[in-house]
């Protein structure tokens, strides 16, 4: 009981703060484009030979919006045919919202992307700039992987260093890939780190508040030898 109410004051602490600054952070964007720094940022990671086109590709692809939906839900069907039905719910439930929330801010927002002669675009785009949905996508999904991986029995130990591996270098290559093909902002990568965060944190939260339901469920239907 003493582990979910800490949890709980660690949610009620964190999350709030987190949904605070990605909303000012959004206020900021619409009407500021772009922010101090952005310009400085762009042109400089620009300018470097890292990451590279081979390296932003691998990355981007790794974050489109369509592959992590898709992987997602797929993950979540196999999750749901282990018996892990909570984790599958939620996660399949977290990917929708994590769709929708990425449309709907960057509908409302409507950021322009960086363009010349300020960037060199490295890659196309089909939406307006901020959030980064390519940072969101990988903050959510590899963020609830790595999750997983740390809370679910994985039959092989390769399988767990895999899922790490691939998970982290997707989160962490996501705001240099994007910046350096020039369609994103360095506060457009930002603002897809915290609106990932806004939508990860709640899901693991309430899949560690079933847990403890059901284990509570469980010793309360446990016979009594005493």
């Amino acid at each position: 009981m003493k582990a979910i109410r800490i949890k709980l004051a660690v949610f009620a602490l964190v999350w709030p703060s987190l949904l605070s600054l990605a909303i000012a952070l959004s206020v900021y964007a619409a009407s500021e484009t772009p922010m101090p720094g952005d310009s400085g940022i762009l042109t400089w990671l620009q300018d470097q030979p890292a990451p590279g086109l081979t390296v932003s590709k691998i990355a981007r692809w790794l974050e489109t919006t369509q592959v992590v939906l898709a992987a997602g839900w797929l993950i979540a069907i196999g999750l749901w045919f282990a018996h892990y039905r909570t984790e599958a719910v939620v996660l399949a439930v977290t990917m929708g919202v994590m769709a929708l929330a990425q449309t709907g801010i960057k509908d409302l927002l409507d950021r322009p992307r960086p363009a010349p002669p300020l960037a060199e675009l490295r890659a196309g785009f089909t939406s307006p700039s901020f959030p980064s949905g390519h940072v969101m996508s990988a903050t959510v999904f590899y963020g609830f992987a790595l999750y997983l991986t740390l809370r679910l029995p994985l039959p092989l130990l390769l399988l767990r260093y895999g899922i790490v591996l691939v998970s982290t270098f997707a989160i962490v290559m996501a705001a240099p890939a994007n910046v350096w093909v020039g369609v994103h902002w360095p506060s457009d990568v930002l603002g897809g780190y915290l609106w990932g965060l806004v939508l990860l944190i709640p899901a693991a939260f309430l899949i560690e508040a079933f847990r403890h339901i059901e284990t509570n469920r469980r010793a309360t239907l446990k016979p009594d030898h005493a």
